[in-house]
């Protein structure tokens, strides 16, 4: 069955009742986007999820070394595939693959245009990024992970589930997708100078050596701010902010290619390939 979204929420409400009608996979077909809702559909489920890339940065099928350009070859690694049970992140009500993110780079993405995303990809978040780097300043936060305190004028707070951020660079390379744990990062500064300094960082992936980054694996953040922090989960911005996020071991059945070289896995498949 082939279903095709027309609005926000619906690949969820799909994803759900593939799931209770015991359909063994799923393919999301889009950005990463729409591989958050159908996620939302089907954790907890025992239908697997696999993803043909058709979005802007399409962040996990990067992870599995899927072409963007060969949907055709995303099914057939898919229908070869194995199936591995993976970890969520969860903020609030909603569950995560990739990431959730607080601060400036929500920041940018609660102010996409989305008429130039369409026209244009990556280039909206590039003009975004500009604007909101002219003009934002840091808040001053308490991070509490798995019970260390960690406080300071906060610019971007991240939970990574896994490692790729905007197609880019690693703010998280460390993440594993099946070990139980977030990682997570936390960026300290002020204003214009900090931003461009820690992006640089971050580009060349030199953020791992700077004293105003905190590093840290853990189970369960909780954000405590003066005015509350933008949020965005796999790359799209959440009206409803929460500052609790935690992690949900082997919540989602994913199908992955056969024999995958991908470092964000450290078990051994679960289940044999997908009939």
């Amino acid at each position: 069955q082939w279903w095709s979204t027309t609005a926000a929420g619906q690949a969820t409400a799909m994803a759900a009742q593939a799931a209770a009608q015991h359909v063994p996979l799923v393919f999301a077909c889009g950005g990463d986007g729409t591989l958050n809702e159908v996620v939302n559909g089907l954790a907890g489920t025992e239908t697997a999820l696999a993803v043909i890339p058709a979005g802007t940065t399409n962040l996990w099928a990067r992870e599995l070394l899927i072409n963007k350009k060969k949907p055709v070859e995303a099914v057939r690694l898919a229908l070869d595939g194995e199936r591995r049970r993976i970890d969520l992140g969860r903020a609030g009500s909603r569950y995560f693959l990739c990431m959730a993110s607080y601060g400036i780079d929500a920041q940018v993405t609660a102010e996409i245009d989305r008429s130039i995303k369409r026209r244009f990809g990556a280039l909206a978040y590039a003009l975004s990024s500009l604007r909101v780097a002219l003009r934002y300043r840091a808040t001053p936060a308490s991070v509490r992970l798995d019970g260390e305190d960690v406080r300071g004028e906060v610019l971007m707070v991240i939970a990574g589930n896994t490692r790729q951020y905007a197609g880019l660079t690693q703010v998280v390379p460390e993440a594993i997708v099946d070990d139980g744990l977030l990682d997570f990062r936390v960026f300290l500064g002020r204003g214009r100078r900090s931003i461009v300094l820690h992006a640089l960082r971050a580009l060349f992936r030199l953020h791992r050596r700077s004293p105003r980054v905190l590093y840290r694996r853990a189970a369960r953040m909780k954000l405590s701010s003066e005015s509350p922090l933008t949020l965005q989960l796999d790359g799209d911005y959440v009206p409803e902010s929460s500052g609790e996020v935690t992690v949900c071991p082997g919540a989602l059945w994913a199908v992955i290619p056969a024999g995958t070289k991908a470092g964000i896995f450290t078990k051994r498949p679960n289940h044999p390939p997908t009939p």
